[in-house]
């Protein structure tokens, strides 16, 4: 419809407005010239359908549908076109001069302005030194930021007042615009310089964790989150977190697959069980770990990827296998490097390669064919669908555990495993058994 048409005409308006307050509705018809009415007659170009309707508007509506060849159109429709009329450096001053912090509220709240005109307003609010949702005021335009911009809110309206909403806001939908303008609210930009709200730590945490966050923003959080932004990929401020020199921190590292490959050179020596069950692999990288030695100490070990702990005082040979073991569950492998851990015929190499969801199906075949990985090879989701089912045929629990959990398990034996008291629990946990009964909306008790 093109409002356009219907300049130096009357509207009637039956209800209230809802995104805009009487005034600034009427302010904005009247920029095209248009002039609202509360009753009809004659000249009236169209009808606006708002909000909180009484029986007598109802009624009046309902009369002039069926008496007159009118377009009646909805309060949002013609909100939306309106907003589009906004001047936005003109209302910022205006709000500016004024200090209105209720007209600013409405505007914020208001879902048809943009987002960058949406930005400055936030700007101009005064939190009055309080926090997020410790005031009225404070909430709405908390819960206006996390209504924005929070995707399938329908779903989960409750999500736009608890401060748990405002973390999962950033950690799914945020971008660097908006973690940007979160970080500068006054009560979180105080948190920042001088951390003492605890309620606040969950989106401070969602900060150090999301990949658009800005660096200046990391730099901030580094001193009292180094060990999640340790863990956040793609890493950031590698270098100060590295001289740290923090066990827990660089351990962190070791595991991080963005790590840089000079970060990973400084830290392959300390931790090389790490570097190789995780880093990725060039050729170079593979054949020093492929020899490497673990030094040898009296009083120390260290722990593996898998939770297990080699202890220093092994010998040298013991030491290597530990690397090589740990090379053989790393998931990037090349076909050469697979091979040569194939040709080591070794069962610790065997068992972690059974894992390796990368693993070339001709190898996959080979350890099946051993009959003696067969628990490893059912939680390996690279595992054909033939050879999942003949393991199911098993009657070792721990096999049908590994199965109950693996995601490539056909559904068909996922609801028999679901049956079963020993798998029941997997079943249920399991994502793809999960996406299942929602795709075919099933219902699960």
């Amino acid at each position: 419809m093109n409002y356009e048409e219907y300049a130096g005409k009357s509207v009637l308006l039956l209800g209230k407005t809802r995104s805009l307050n009487g005034v600034e509705f009427e302010t904005l018809l009247k920029l095209h010239d248009m002039s609202a009415v509360k009753s009809f007659y004659e000249g009236v170009a169209f009808i606006i359908e708002g909000k909180m309707m009484n029986p007598l508007e109802l009624q009046e509506s309902a009369r002039l549908y069926e008496s007159h060849e009118i377009p009646i159109v909805d309060i949002g429709a013609i909100e939306k076109w309106l907003c589009g009329s906004i001047e936005p450096n003109r209302l910022l001053m205006s709000l500016k001069l004024s200090r209105d912090q209720d007209r600013l509220v409405d505007f914020l709240q208001n879902p048809y302005i943009t987002d960058e005109l949406f930005f400055k307003l936030l700007k101009l609010y005064d939190w009055q030194g309080e926090g997020l949702f410790d005031n009225d005021e404070n909430r709405n335009v908390t819960a206006a930021i996390i209504g924005r911009f929070y995707q399938d809110l329908e779903r989960n309206h409750n999500v736009q007042y608890a401060m748990s909403g405002l973390a999962h806001l950033i950690e799914k939908y945020g971008n660097r615009e908006l973690i940007t303008a979160i970080s500068e609210l006054s009560p979180i930009a105080k948190e920042l310089k001088n951390p003492n709200d605890r309620s606040l730590s969950g989106v401070l945490d969602a900060m150090a964790l999301q990949s658009d966050t800005p660096e200046s923003l990391l730099r901030l959080l580094l001193k009292e989150r180094a060990y999640l932004l340790a863990h956040r990929e793609p890493l950031a401020l590698e270098e100060e977190l590295i001289a740290l020199e923090d066990e827990t921190i660089l351990r962190s590292l070791a595991h991080n697959m963005t790590l840089s490959p000079e970060g990973a050179d400084s830290l392959e020596q300390k931790y090389p069980e790490l570097i190789a069950s995780f880093y990725p692999l060039d050729e170079g990288r593979f054949e020093r770990l492929m020899n490497f030695v673990i030094p040898c100490y009296d009083t120390e070990s260290t722990i593996m990827g898998d939770g297990s702990r080699i202890e220093y005082g092994m010998t040298g040979d013991e030491s290597r296998m530990m690397v090589i073991v740990a090379l053989a569950s790393n998931n990037t492998l090349t076909a050469s490097m697979q091979e040569r851990l194939m040709e080591m015929n070794n069962e610790a190499i065997f068992s972690s390669l059974a894992r390796n969801t990368t693993l070339s199906s001709e190898h996959l075949e080979t350890l099946f064919a051993l009959n003696q990985y067969a628990v490893e090879l059912a939680s390996n989701t690279s595992l054909s669908k033939q050879y999942l089912e003949t393991l199911y045929q098993s009657a070792n629990p721990e096999i049908l555990k590994a199965l109950a959990s693996n995601t490539s398990t056909p559904v068909e034996i996922l609801y028999q495993l679901s049956l079963d008291q020993r798998t029941e629990r997997a079943v249920k946990t399991n994502p793809a058994f999960g996406k299942h009964i929602q795709t075919y909306n099933l219902g699960w008790n």
